[in-house]
């Protein structure tokens, strides 16, 4: 239920407007007026002046369909916006070319609301189909791109964050214990790298590696997905180096420090503590120049992910 709770000190009128575009961005049809007011519990008057509203300009578009309603072009230059202003986008792009060229699925990811929020995908041609929208969201506790995130932050705040966060078990893998979280979190930070074995969804195994600015700050994250089935002890090594590889290089552009390619160890500290960076900056160039931009055209990248 999408119940739009009692404001406090919002506008009212804008935060059911808002909750009209969250609800029909997350339905797989049109609804119409009377379906709106029943999932918001509002009157269908209310409803129809915001449908009203929002239709007129631009933010929802009707459908022949009975006088239902989708979202409308104005919504999506909004969502567009957010990831042309994003700089990470950017920088991570090519690399996604790059592991789709590899048969691998390539994901960028950001943390917002407890949770990863998509930002891009590249399909390769392997068997993995893409099916994330854009602006969706996944779980931190089982995906290669939740868990790079948590390993930035100390023990203290993934407790927090993951406690009051959903830990749903996807599937027999899934691990939903805190303390089990916090041990993976810390071969993580030891490694650089994360994995999801099945844990997010049956039948895929992926990598992920967060992607830093030029503060040496984790700004997000990306990963790259393949088939689990028949995958070797060698596949894997391979999945991962390519993982690694490509958000250095994507850190590269962003204008990370990297010592001979190895990306500068940054102290896992409290949110809003500068990390201590000990080691003096080096002029030595990177071990391997980032990837080129390009991509074959037939392969079509969403601002989005999985």
């Amino acid at each position: 239920m999408n119940r739009i709770e009692k404001p406090t000190s919002e506008n009212q009128s804008v935060a059911r407007a808002i909750a009209v575009l969250n609800l029909l961005s997350s339905s797989a049809s049109p609804l119409g007026v009377r379906e709106i007011a029943r999932q918001l519990e509002v009157a269908p008057s209310i409803a129809q002046r915001l449908v009203r509203t929002l239709t007129n300009a631009g933010y929802l578009e009707q459908t022949g369909e009975a006088s239902r309603y989708t979202i409308g072009y104005r919504a999506f230059q909004v969502g567009n916006a957010f990831v042309g202003q994003n700089s990470i986008h950017s920088a991570v792009m090519p690399e996604l070319y790059a592991l789709a060229d590899q048969h691998i699925n390539g994901f960028l990811g950001v943390l917002r609301d407890r949770a990863v929020v998509y930002l891009a995908t590249v399909q390769s041609n392997g068997p993995i189909a893409l099916t994330h929208r854009p602006g969706s969201q996944t779980y931190l506790h089982s995906t290669a791109l939740g868990k790079a995130i948590l390993a930035e932050m100390p023990d203290s705040q993934v407790r927090n964050l993951l406690q009051e966060a959903s830990l749903p078990r996807l599937t027999n893998q899934t691990k939903i214990s805190i303390p089990q979280l916090l041990a993976e979190l810390k071969e993580v930070r030891e490694l650089g790298y994360a994995t999801n074995d099945e844990e997010n969804r049956y039948g895929v195994y992926s990598a992920g590696a967060v992607v830093r600015d030029s503060e040496n700050r984790a700004i997000g994250a990306l990963s790259g997905g393949v088939p689990s089935l028949g995958l070797t002890r060698k596949e894997r090594g391979r999945v991962i180096k390519l993982v690694v590889e490509a958000a250095k290089n994507a850190s590269r552009r962003l204008g990370a420090r990297i010592d001979d390619g190895i990306l500068v160890p940054r102290k896992v500290a409290p949110v809003g503590r500068k990390p201590s960076m000990n080691k003096p900056a080096t002029n030595k160039p990177p071990a391997s120049n980032p990837t080129p931009y390009g991509g074959p055209k037939r392969r079509a990248a969403h601002p989005v992910g999985a």
